[in-house]
């Protein structure tokens, strides 16, 4: 998991500097949720659908009917919370197919899915020319409007320069109060992938330079940010990148170029790189990030289940225009992404904000060895070798201690090469001067023999006999067996196994489609005697991947019941208030709480009862904030205290939970309190309820020009 943030990489924001109190808190970000949008405006890429083919006609009936498998593409994942992220192996909607066409992306068979030569499991693309989030590579806007696909933002617009034919996400002009921001969330805890690799594109332009932008990044499991650096490349190292147009890289050999290249990435790995642009007529200093250049941000997430990725902006300090000097997103009119269809992906290579994940297993199986099926069909191609079966040069004896009659234990025999291929530990007593390589035998002392011969029957056979009757103890002795006589793919097997029967798709049992009344229930953890005890057994038996998974487990539980109860709530309560004003800069008032003033359920945010304060210290009464329906954490009652209008019952019995969330926990109330709750919703999300907002002045209109 992560460490904590250094002091050298926090970010200058207070907002985003803070500590949280603990990782379900928004830390005074209030989570948004605007309605997707109707075709063609927006495109749902992964509806449900059916096979034709599977139609079977009822008989008996007096009305014709017949029964047909839809296919419910299930998501991989969520993108500030409500929306759905699938994997880019999905086949996208049948009934898009008509806009694939000449596309690589269209299959012979019809379907269209990916380019398989991505390695990016999930990709979110952000066009400011179309003010559209693309996802996966498909050339088809999935959220419309870059405000629509933010966690939170505030003091922004999307601005729009007809004479320049330029558009980019700018400071408002004239804002003093409050400085801008936008957030974005990924969360993959639900399919129970962590994060390989994240790369992302984060486009950035200042013309001026007291002008700044800063990019932070924040793990799910983490409660600070840290600042993503930026390095301004130096004339010497500009030559190599021929995409800003330095010019003097054809000198040196095309090989050299590109490993110079190369270099100068990998030594600046996990920060975003830009260069010092020539000077013009109208600015002094101008900055632009390196356009369409990933930058590597693993280390930041790496074994994350998910995280959050925040951008400021420091308007300049000189001129009337300084609002207008830091830029993200900067793109060309001239170049928009909507309708490339057959450029696919290449089209998004022109997007200024472009993040590119790819996921992995808790736990990841390799698959056999080439050795090992070279050992097993050498001798006969068309015929597998067995254990005991014939040409078997290699004996093991086990010495069970628990064990008392000897004659129930035969020998184990096996091959010599397919031993050596498969089991480290044989490799290496074989390679050895030993007595036991000399002699083809060996005795195993303080092994228990049923595992033992499993785990060389699971050498020839890639299975594990009677597997589906074995409980977590029998995995447990056969992971400890796996780690004594070194199979790798059989060690990591178990860990997957034993990770599977501690927690039964714990995240996905959140909410049960087909149970109406499951999401009153919590789903079942682990308690904190049993994580302890699979901490142990993966300290002795070398199960890192196990260790891992348990401590993302602890992390991401609460913040998966938080979301899950978010969604199962009545939108209305998330949705922002309309603006007070249209036009270019497109305000919204919705994220205007003061910072650490008020504690609520949610720590420092935006849920519960309180006074807020503009940030400023205009005091404007007291501001109605939602309160999420369902079950949800609530805050430990201490004596004496009163909260006005909260929902308090039962007592904290102190447990892990408790102990994990501090003055936390979960309540399992029929209702909590609430009337009519939400049923649950796995689908799609909802439609809008009409919500009453708290009355807040709206900001003044400021008008400009280009």
């Amino acid at each position: 998991m992560s460490n904590q943030t250094p002091d050298n990489s926090e970010p200058t924001l207070p907002l985003l500097r803070q500590e949280r109190e603990n990782v379900v808190d928004f830390g005074g970000l209030c989570p948004l949720y605007y309605a997707p949008m109707h075709y063609p405006t927006e495109v749902e890429l992964y509806e449900p659908s059916f096979d034709p083919h599977s139609a079977a006609l009822h008989e008996n009936s007096r009305q014709p009917a017949a029964t047909v498998k839809v296919q419910v593409p299930l998501p991989c994942g969520h993108f500030n919370i409500w929306r759905p992220l699938h994997d880019r192996r999905a086949p996208v909607a049948a009934r898009l197919a008509r806009f694939f066409v000449g596309s690589a992306a269209l299959q012979p068979d019809g379907r269209v899915v990916a380019p398989n030569n991505s390695t990016w499991d999930s990709r979110i693309s952000y066009s400011s020319a179309d003010d559209e989030y693309y996802e996966n590579g498909h050339v088809l806007p999935v959220i419309n409007g870059w405000k629509h696909g933010t966690l939170a933002a505030r003091s922004l617009f999307r601005k729009v320069e007809h004479d320049w034919m330029m558009t980019y996400l700018a400071p408002e002009q004239g804002n003093s109060h409050q400085q801008p921001l936008a957030v974005w969330r990924f969360n993959y805890a639900e399919s129970r992938r962590a994060v390989e690799r994240f790369h992302a594109v984060l486009g950035f332009s200042l013309f001026a330079e007291s002008a700044a932008v800063e990019w932070c990044v924040r793990p799910l499991s983490s409660r600070r940010f840290r600042r993503i650096p930026i390095h301004v490349l130096t004339p010497e190292e500009a030559r190599y990148f021929s995409e800003i147009g330095s010019g003097d890289s054809g000198e040196s050999h095309a090989d050299d170029s590109l490993e110079q290249r190369a270099r100068i990435i990998e030594q600046y790995c996990g920060q975003i790189l830009a260069y010092r642009a020539s000077s013009n007529e109208y600015n002094d200093y101008v900055v632009h990030s390196v356009p369409a250049l990933a930058a590597d941000l693993t280390q930041y997430v790496e074994g994350e289940y998910g995280f959050e990725l925040a951008v400021s902006f420091v308007p300049a300090s000189e001129g009337p225009d300084g609002w207008q000097k830091a830029q993200v997103a900067r793109q060309s009119l001239h170049h928009p992404i909507s309708g490339r269809m057959r450029e696919g992906e290449d089209a998004l290579s022109r997007c200024g904000l472009d993040f590119r994940i790819k996921l992995r297993d808790d736990i990841v199986v390799p698959p056999v060895s080439v050795e090992l099926t070279h050992a097993l069909t050498a001798t006969a191609p068309e015929q597998r070798l067995c254990m005991d079966g014939p040409g078997c040069n290699f004996t093991i004896c086990v010495r069970d201690p628990e064990n008392t009659v000897g004659s129930l234990q035969p020998p184990i025999g096996a091959h010599e090469h397919v031993l050596r291929a498969g089991s480290e530990y044989f490799a290496a007593l074989l390679e050895s001067d030993m007595a036991e390589s000399s002699s083809k035998q060996v005795e195993l002392e303080g092994m228990p023999y049923g595992p033992v011969r499993s785990a060389i029957y699971f050498l020839y056979a890639d299975s594990v006999p009677r597997e589906e009757s074995m409980d977590l103890n029998d995995w447990i002795v056969l992971l400890d067996v796996a780690s004594r006589l070194s199979i790798p793919r059989l060690h990591q097997l178990s860990q997957a196994r034993i990770l599977a029967e501690v927690v039964p798709d714990t995240l996905a049992a959140l909410q049960d489609p087909s149970d109406e009344d499951s999401y009153k229930v919590p789903a079942e953890y682990p308690d904190l005697e049993t994580i302890e005890l699979l901490q142990g057994v993966a300290a002795d038996t070398g199960a890192h991947d196990l260790a891992q998974a348990l401590d993302r487990l602890v992390a991401y539980y609460p913040i998966e019941v938080c979301e899950n109860r978010i969604r199962s709530s009545p939108v209305g309560e998330f949705v922002p208030p309309p603006p007070h004003h249209m036009g270019t800069h497109d305000h919204d008032p919705g994220i205007r709480f003061a910072v650490g003033r008020a504690q609520g359920p949610f720590g420092r945010g935006p849920f519960g009862h309180h006074d807020f304060e503009i940030e400023g210290g205009d005091p404007h009464g007291p501001v109605q904030m939602p309160i999420m329906a369902g079950p949800v954490i609530h805050p430990e009652i201490a004596p004496g205290f009163a909260h006005a209008g909260g929902n308090h019952r039962g007592v904290h019995d102190g447990g892990f939970l408790g102990r994990l969330l501090g003055n936390w926990r979960l309540t399992n109330i029929p209702n909590n309190g609430h009337a009519d709750p939400p049923a649950p919703q796995p689908g799609p999300v909802p439609d809008v309820p009409h919500a009453t907002h708290a009355h807040m002045p709206p900001p003044e209109s400021d008008s400009e020009s280009d």
